[in-house]
């Protein structure tokens, strides 16, 4: 089995002087990422595990950076107008190496996969704010399970390799691990306030003074870490379990330190 070596895969893309200094370059997915590592390398598709998880890296990587690309206007300041543009071909940069890595692999089939993933989540984020600015925007739970489906569709990419028997397992834990990034990464949106530089489709407002906003934020972290917990003793023979419970562990971890500090 092959180690998971995503992050070094990307570091030759991500790591250009230019882009670093006008762009704040997004974290890698890292959990999912590890999950899709984990399911392939127990898969007939072990021998393809490095290129499809650098490309759904640097595919993702664009994504997120063109979320964070503020409107501007004719009052801007150069800096913050090239920053600006730069965000946007950087973002472009990052998601059309995959066309190269996956041609020079010779898994075309997989160009058309992620493309229409492409499409779809573009869709969806449209189709979230539409609803998230409207008269009956979804409650909480129901939007977090609507920004989990966006993160994990790219990684839906990949179901017809994982095969059959794992396929279930793969689906819940992918499904388990975006509803835990999508509660933590809110849960850091209501807590930083206007220094959160993320990206989040609600109107976010700091923590209200009982701390309700966010103690239901805690509660459904911790409750999906415990279930990924469990998904994850519960894989078959074959997958790394050793690699993955550190992900359920450190979901877990976020939901306690974020229940300290709020007392």
């Amino acid at each position: 089995m092959k180690p998971y070596c995503v992050p070094e895969k990307t570091e030759k893309y991500t790591g250009y002087d230019m882009i670093r200094k006008h762009t704040d370059i997004p974290a890698l997915p890292d959990a999912r990422l590890r999950l899709l590592h984990a399911f392939l390398e127990a898969s007939d598709s072990a021998d393809g595990s490095e290129v499809f998880g650098t490309v759904t890296a640097l595919l993702q990587t664009g994504l997120d950076i063109h979320d964070r690309v503020e409107p501007g206007d004719d009052s801007e300041e150069e800096q913050a107008m090239r920053s600006r543009q730069l965000k946007v071909l950087a973002g472009d940069y990052y998601s059309s190496r995959f066309y190269e890595l996956l041609a020079a692999a010779g898994e075309i089939d997989m160009i058309a996969e992620l493309s229409r993933a492409i499409a779809d989540v573009n869709r969806g984020k449209m189709e979230l704010y539409q609803r998230m600015q409207g008269a009956n925007a979804p409650e909480l739970t129901r939007y977090l399970s609507d920004l989990a489906d966006i993160k994990v569709r790219l990684f839906r990419s990949f179901d017809r390799r994982i095969g059959s028997e794992r396929l279930p397992h793969w689906r819940e834990l992918l499904r388990l691990v975006g509803l835990c990034e999508a509660a933590a990464e809110e849960l850091a949106a209501v807590s930083g306030g206007a220094d959160y530089s993320g990206t989040t489709f609600r109107d976010t407002e700091p923590l209200s003074e009982d701390g309700s906003s966010g103690r239901e934020l805690i509660g459904l972290l911790r409750d999906w870490a415990q279930q990924l917990q469990a998904a994850i003793e519960a894989l078959p023979a074959g997958i790394d379990r050793s690699g993955l419970r550190p992900l359920a562990a450190g979901f877990a971890a976020a939901a306690e330190a974020k229940g300290e500090v709020m007392g």
